[in-house]
């Protein structure tokens, strides 16, 4: 069967099987809503601009994502959201469908007014949400474009149906700076809002289209304000339908980073002469033809749904960041057009570097051009590639540059037209700095722990992105800058301590840091992000072998990962709600140790591994609101699940190698470019029986991985499991 998907603008075809089954009613977006999994429920499309979804009233960390499954107060429903991330952002544009007297509503402590629901009368599935809200009579249906947000409300009695669009609302980081209301004629409002937050300076423009006509009342804050238009600082504009009883109310609400007209376009491309019901449709076939990719076939249905919306919950981010023009909003603050290519943002690359951005170049290879051309037009923009990108403002969240390993494992799988001594230039602009103690690690060879903080999960982390640099410049024949990083990607000899067989800090007189132990935590005030000894130590994934020989082989190596899995999950001191999910010292929750269960299959006792595959696997991933065992983290989280599942891991998610693991499923068959389907499947697997050899294509595989040029041919990787 071949479908229709709409890609950075442009509809190209896409060929895929579509069995019988539904893949849709897999994905339950409520996974994750709950504990720390910071996800959110409402209606998008695969990567799109906009993220239509409920808000409710920030109580800490958990509402990150404005949105908590344990909460049943409403304040709205905004267009933009943060999916499974630590720090609070966005929840642009609040749309409130309301009853009663605006001013005279009761209100919380912050002036919002609000509602309250349950859970009973709430739904959801890829690419629509709704609601019901019995205090205002009122049934909320949403759904979504890639860069429009669609709204349905049915009011029920005579009572005047009324919207509050609120610009000055805003949670967690954010704040509004300037806002602006304009009311064109009875049917269409534009305007914009200007915040700042997390992302220092973000740009946000609307235009939204009723069809049904409206009376207006603009406000700051609650004060009343007379005529069309308002700027302030925290503008409200409340609209009244009149008696809307035996009609529904849709609105379609478009937005831009770079213009109110851009905005407008937007809003025509993406939505003229369709109803909701029609828009709903194209989204659940968007996520149709994106989840569909992957076709399983088990009994495990619980299983099946914790995968697919693994898969739904790695599809949210990259973000879309041009209008259908083409046009973008630059990190320099600047407006862009006619660059060739479709913008991207929202690269939480500490955590998706690791296993998301490689799972996309499976599973939408011809994303991936554009997403290298967006990292790379952030570096033309300031000077160096993006940490953590958020509407075009580098966060600097966190730490490496780890930019470096998703461009260079894009070029090695060419998958970029990007000029390959462009990529070199912009890696080592990164590399080079004097920031973050990167001219302590030159200077050093390792980042001094007196001088810097965090610096032993800096310099490991330093090594892997040199490693990255070093592979780039080797495939361009570069030879000298391959032999400088190359040897820089060794650094993470210099922090090893055989007597305790942990990387640890030194000062920077070779000295090691005292006192030590291995289970303290400060939250960023350590030698270690986020983490500990344990959860570091090892972070060598470019270099497994050399870190085998760091332990004094494989047999003290084994036993350090045993340990590590199975002694006391006690720490002491100020220990971060990330570092969750734990067994013994190893944290699922948090995204340093995602990769060392697969380091296993580089010793004799590869079964060890797959045991604890399967333990991550069935601990760690529910199919319930609070089955997430950390935050997700705009689809890692999702992602390690989803290569588990599967049978394979990027543990060296540089170049293309992937570690083989224990199958979950009978059978995964994926959808590659040129109408190719690769067919994953297992015989003799009793639930706890360790894998005995692996095949492809009637192969015996050797080692401990298969390279994705192996994988892209197609054909069956057959599991064979016994005694």
């Amino acid at each position: 069967m071949r479908m229709l998907l709409l890609l950075t603008g442009l509809w190209l075809p896409l060929s895929f099987s579509v069995k019988a089954d539904d893949v849709l009613r897999y994905v339950d977006p409520f996974i994750g809503t709950g504990g720390h999994g910071h996800t959110f429920p409402g209606a998008l499309l695969p990567f799109g601009m906009v993220q239509l979804s409920p808000d409710n009233p920030s109580k800490g960390w958990d509402w990150t994502s404005g949105y908590h499954y344990s909460d049943d107060t409403l304040l709205g429903f905004s267009h933009t959201h943060l999916s499974g991330t630590g720090v609070g952002d966005m929840l642009d544009v609040l749309v409130m469908p309301f009853r009663g007297d605006y001013p005279h509503r009761r209100k919380d402590e912050k002036g919002r007014i609000f509602t309250t629901y349950g859970h009973d009368r709430e739904s959801a599935s890829p690419g629509y949400y709704r609601l019901y809200l019995p205090q205002e009579k009122v049934q909320a249906e949403l759904t979504a474009t890639e860069r429009s947000g669609v709204h349905r409300y049915g009011f029920e009695g005579s009572e005047d149906a009324k919207l509050l669009i609120d610009l000055g609302y805003a949670q967690n980081y954010d704040e509004a700076v300037v806002t602006f209301f304009r009311v064109e004629d009875a049917h269409t409002l534009s305007g914009y809002r200007l915040s700042t937050g997390w992302a220092k300076f973000q740009p946000l423009y609307f235009t939204a289209r009723f069809d049904k006509p409206f009376s207006h009342h603009l406000y700051e804050k609650d004060e009343a304000v007379k005529g069309d238009q308002w700027q302030g600082k925290q503008s409200k504009i409340v609209l009244n339908f009149g008696d809307l009883q035996g009609q529904a109310l849709t609105a379609k609400m478009a937005i831009s980073y770079v213009s109110i007209d851009g905005a407008k376009a937007n809003l025509l491309a993406e939505t003229q002469g369709q109803d909701f019901d029609s828009l709903r449709a194209k989204a659940e076939d968007a996520w149709r033809a994106q989840l569909g990719k992957f076709q399983v076939q088990d009994k495990d249905e619980s299983a099946k749904t914790i995968f697919y919306t693994a898969l739904y919950h790695s599809f949210v981010a990259p973000q879309l960041f041009h209008d259908v023009d083409g046009a973008f909003f630059g990190a320099d603050g600047a407006e862009h057009r006619g660059k060739g290519y479709g913008r991207y943002s929202l690269f939480s690359l500490w955590d998706t570097f690791r296993a998301l951005h490689p799972l996309l170049t499976l599973s939408n290879p011809e994303r991936v051009d554009d997403m290298v051309h967006s990292m790379l037009g952030f570096y033309d923009e300031t000077g160096l590639l993006p940490t953590w990108d958020l509407m075009s403002n580098e966060t600097d969240v966190m730490i490496g540059y780890h930019a470096v390993p998703v461009l260079v494992d894009a070029y090695l799988k060419g998958l970029t037209s990007a000029d390959p001594k462009r990529l070199l230039a912009a890696a080592k602009a990164s590399a080079m700095q004097d920031r973050f103690g990167l001219d302590l690690y030159r200077q050093y060879g390792y980042i001094p722990s007196e001088l810097e903080l965090e610096a032993v999960s800096k310099t490991l982390e330093y090594a892997f992105d040199d490693y990255a640099i070093a592979k780039l410049a080797k495939a361009m024949g570069e030879e000298g800058e391959a032999d400088y990083f190359g040897k820089r990607a060794q650094s993470f000899r210099t922090l090893f301590d055989p007597q305790t067989g942990f990387m640890r800090g030194k000062d920077k007189q070779g000295n090691w840091v005292t006192p030590f132990n291995p289970t303290y935590v400060e939250h960023r005030k350590t030698d270690y992000t986020e983490a500990n000894a344990w959860q570091y130590s090892f972070f060598v994934p470019h270099d497994v072998p050399g870190l085998i020989d760091l332990f004094g082989g494989e047999q003290a190596f084994v036993a350090k990962l045993d340990e590590l899995f199975s002694t006391s999950s006690e720490m002491q001191g100020d220990v971060s709600p990330d570092i969750s999910g734990l067994i013994g010292q190893y944290a699922h929750g948090n995204e340093p140790v995602h990769h060392v269960a697969y380091l296993y299959a580089f010793t004799q006792q590869k079964h060890k591994g797959e045991a604890r595959i399967r333990e991550i696997r069935n601990t760690m991933y529910k199919a319930q609101p609070d089955g997430l065992a950390g935050n997700d983290d705009l689809g890692q989280m999702s992602a390690w699940y989803v290569f588990s599942a599967m049978g394979f891991y990027p543990l060296n998610p540089v170049g293309g190698d992937y570690v083989l693991g224990t199958p979950l499923f009978d059978k995964v068959e994926l959808a590659l470019p040129g109408g190719k389907t690769l067919t994953i499947s297992k015989t003799g697997d009793k639930g706890d029986n360790p894998v005995q050899r692996v095949l492809f294509n009637g192969k015996e595989i050797s080692g401990p991985s298969i390279h994705h040029s192996e994988l892209l041919k197609g054909g069956e990787l057959l599991f064979e499991f016994g005694d």
